[in-house]
Parts: structure tokens; sequence; C-alpha cells
């Protein structure tokens, strides 16, 4: 325990415990007064969760074509810890990659049966049809990307180029200075455990119904408390076992496994499904997105008094600020040895066209079957909740029991590759002197969140339901958004270091020394500009 970081480790333990025992005691009150705070919360600052994520849109394309998007991460010398193949495949399924697997299908058929009122739209009709396309493509694709991406660029930076410690306070240090070394950069890690082990306990209890309701779908297994356990130990027990492996076998084999089964899947249904309304549908929407796309990232509802965008963009944005500061350790973590443009293009490029064809072909072809059967996937949404939704969709296509026996295995695949991540962050968060030349963590420290974080969604799944503790994660919006937020203006400031009399410099520790000593003359090192 000497190892132990207590202004962050203790705090997050005391605060999960205190979560499960209000929630079992007093469960109805808990979520109530949560889910006041989480509206007041959206109501009164939807205007800045929109305009912070667009601000990071920028961001990002401001670092792609800066001189900064030269800069290698880790320095001109370093090596790359993963292949390309490796690195995307590790990039794209750990981040959101367990909301494609359940909302593509879901959250069009509702947008499309009941869009927002005071847009005019008719349900069921041609717009709302485009609507709900471009909606989805607004939710998962560029912009939660580039939350991630910019957070993920400023923490790999002052990890692995001003050689910080394995905190989130570390890339806020170029923009706060020394404060964030000492008890306010635990302060910060510590929130940021409580919210990512909260984040994980919801993800995962959602992550057993839905394997649940697959298992009975595909098997005839009824769901239960001891069904809902033997999953948990499952997913958790494989993620502690992927994480004793290390980086280079466990998580980067489980995830070439779960991106081949992402494009197999994918393509099946293309080829097999309504092709030519997938194609049709996909590039109308396409054209949407782009058209409207100010206009749809800053929407709040405000001119209609609409509860709308607080219930789904927002939401989203709320969401993917929340996950951002810790999902951007690990990010940043596996980046060394690429430049700043290639870390662009990795983590927010080709996942966000990934995301576009994804969607266009699972969210298309949900549509073409709930249009042409009668509403049959909105029926089923109303009758079982949206993690039966996928089934139906399968039913209509051949090989269904194949098909929903593959994607059973994704989401476990999927929940183990986001847990070894999540739980090596964790261990790092948790532990002293954790830096770019000491990047292992205990594994005791791992397999006890893992456990911990299991125990919570079991409890969750078989007796108190997950929106106490999800509706505790949710309030971590907003720190996650100014954390993300500094992290942004504090890469900026580092991005105009760079460049010296038209040379490009590298990113060092003497940049840090430089930033924070003004006058202090900048130290040489020009290097030439990386490919």
């Amino acid at each position: 325990m000497k190892n132990i970081r207590p202004i962050t480790f203790w705090p997050a333990c005391i605060g999960l415990l205190l979560t499960v025992i209000y929630t079992i005691l007093d469960k109805q009150n808990f979520i109530a007064a949560t889910s006041a705070i989480n509206t007041a919360i959206i109501d009164n600052l939807s205007w800045l969760f929109n305009l912070s994520a667009l601000f990071l849109v920028g961001v990002v394309a401001y670092a792609f074509f800066a001189p900064v998007s030269k800069v290698k991460i880790g320095g001109e010398g370093a090596k790359p810890m993963l292949s390309p193949f490796q690195w995307f495949a590790i990039s794209l399924t750990t981040v959101i990659a367990m909301g494609i697997l359940f909302w593509s299908v879901a959250e069009p058929i509702l947008h499309y049966h009941t869009p927002p009122a005071y847009l005019g739209i008719t349900p069921e009709s041609p717009e709302a049809m485009r609507f709900s396309m471009s909606t989805i493509f607004v939710h998962w694709t560029i912009t939660p990307y580039s939350i991630y991406t910019v957070a993920g660029l400023a923490f790999a930076l002052a990890f692995h180029n001003l050689k910080l410690n394995f905190s989130i306070g570390s890339m806020l240090r170029p923009l706060l200075g020394r404060w964030v070394d000492g008890v306010g950069g635990q302060i910060i890690d510590g929130l940021a455990l409580l919210s990512v082990v909260l984040g994980m306990s919801a993800t995962l209890t959602s992550g057993l119904l839905v394997i649940a309701d697959g298992m009975n779908s595909v098997l005839g297994i009824e769901k239960s408390p001891f069904i809902y356990g033997l999953i948990a130990i499952a997913i958790i027990g494989s993620a502690i076992i992927s994480a004793a492996s290390g980086l280079y076998r466990g998580i980067q084999t489980l995830a070439r496994i779960n991106t081949w089964l992402y494009f197999i899947g994918a393509a099946f249904i293309f080829v097999v499904g309504p092709t030519a309304f997938i194609l049709s549908l996909g590039v109308e929407s396409l054209g949407v997105y782009l058209s409207e796309f100010f206009a749809r990232n800053l929407v709040t509802g405000a001119s209609g008094n609409d509860q709308w965008p607080g219930w789904w963009t927002v939401a989203f944005f709320a969401s993917w600020f929340a996950w951002a500061p810790v999902s951007c350790l690990f990010l940043g973590k596996i980046a060394r040895g690429y430049t700043v443009r290639q870390f662009i293009i990795v983590n927010m490029l080709l996942p966000s066209a990934f995301g576009f064809l994804w969607f266009s072909t699972f969210s298309g072809s949900a549509l073409f079957f709930d249009t042409t059967m009668g509403g049959i996937m909105y029926d089923a949404y109303q009758a079982d909740g949206f993690a039966a939704v996928i089934y139906v969709l399968f039913d209509q296509l051949p090989g269904s029991t194949l098909l929903s026996g593959l994607f059973v295995f994704a989401c476990f695949i999927t929940f183990i590759t986001a847990a070894d991540s999540n739980t090596d962050v964790i261990g790092g968060l948790c532990t002293k002197d954790n830096n770019s030349e000491n990047q292992k963590s205990p594994l005791w420290v791992k397999a006890l969140w893992g456990s911990a974080i299991a125990f919570v969604a079991w409890i969750s799944a078989s007796f108190i339901g997950v929106d106490g503790v999800k509706m505790l994660f949710n309030l971590s919006g907003l720190p996650g958004m100014l954390i993300v937020l500094g992290s942004g203006f504090a890469f900026i400031r580092l991005a105009q270091k760079v460049e010296i009399n038209g040379q490009i410099v590298e990113i060092k520790p003497s940049t840090l020394a430089a930033l924070e000593s003004p006058t202090k003359a900048q130290t040489s090192g020009v290097t030439t500009p990386a490919n």
C-alpha cells in the first residue's frame, strides 16, 4: 500500500461504497436527487456543453494543419509501441465501441418515431428519417471523437514529451502550472477515478442485461441474478487476465479480434441486407449532417422550450466529457512514436469514417425493416427495451441465430477490452511515480477495482437497477467538460512553442520551463519536421 496515492484512492473507494449503500437503502430519493441536479446542469449549461464540444472540433482542425502536427510524441527518437493497425484497433474498440453496438439500431428508430416537436417534424415521415440518421452522425462521429482526441493529445505530449506523471493534472500543467503536481492534482485524479468507476459499473450493468438478453434469445437461458453474476465474473476475470499479460499481448489481441468482428459483421449485413437502401440513405443523411453541422451541434431547444436536446444531444456530449479525462490517459499512453497528425488520423478521422459506415449499415437496415414491416423495430423497443431491438433486426436477415451469437460474443469481447484499458488507467492513477519510464502499476490494484466494479454491476443488474449509479456518473459531465476544455487550452499553449524562426522544435521538459518562465530563453534543439 506504500505506493498508493491516498488522496486519489480512498475517496473513490468510499464514494463508490456510499453510492451503493444509499441506492440500496433509499433508491427512489437517491435517483430523484441526482436526476434533479443533472437536469439543472443540462437545462442551464446546455449552451456551454455544445460550445465546448464544437470548440474542440476546431482545436483538432487547428492541430492537424498547424506546425505542431509534425511533432513526434515521445521525441524524435521515440519508437512506436504498436503497429499502425494495432494502434487503430485498440483506439477503435476502447473508446465508444460499447455504445455503437447498442445504440446503432435503437437510437435511429426512436428519433424516427418520436422526433423533437419544436422542429415541426412529422413522426415516421421522410424528414423524420433524414433527421434520425443525421442525428446519429452528430452523436457518434466527429464531435465525440474530437473530444477524446484533444484530451488524448494533451496528455500524450505531457506524459511522453514533458515527462510528467501519469495523472490527469499533467495534461493541465502547461495551463495551470505546478498547482496540479500536489494535492490539487490528486483531488482531480480522485474525482476522475470515482467517475470512471461509476461509469464502468453503469456500462457493465447495461452489458450484463444485453448479453443476458442475447443468451436468452440464442440459447433459451433465462435471465437471473446467477446468470448476471456468471457474466460479470467472466468479463472482469478475462480483463484481469488480459491486464496481467501486458499491453503487448492481452489488449491488442482482444482489440484485433474485436475490430475484425466489427468489420465482418458490418460487411455481412451490408451485403445480405437492403444494400441499395443503406447506400442511398447513408449518402443522403451524410449530406444533411454536413450541411447542418453547426446548427445540429449547437442545438439547445431553447427556442421551442423543448427538452429533446437535453435528453439526447447535450446528454451525449455530457457523457463523452465524463469519460474523456480517463479515456485520454490510455489513448495518450499508447501513442508514443507517432506524430500529432497521425494521432488525429487514428483517433478521430478513421474512427469517424468507420462510424459513418457502421451507422449507415446498421441504422439504415433497422429503418428499412421498420418502415416495410409495420413498425416492427419500434414495437420491439416498446415491448422489451433498447437491448432487444438489435436481435429483432438479426431475425430479418439470413443466419439470424449465428448473427445473434456473434453479436453476444462481440459484446463480451468489447466489454473485456474496455475493462482492460480502464483498469490499466485506474491502476496508473492510484499509483505513485507512474511515468513514461515506468508505466507499470500493481496487478492487485487493477484486480481490486475490477472486482468492485463487477460486484456493483451485478447488484445493479440483479436488484437495484442501473439508474442510481448512472445518474451519479452523469453528474461528472460538468467537471469532465472543464478538464477537457482546460486540456484544449493547454494544448494550444504548448503548440505555440513548437515553431521558432520557421523551424519545428521538439516538445521536451525544457519547453515546460519556457512556458512557466517566459523570460527564460527557449532552448535550441531544432529538429527536422517529422513526415
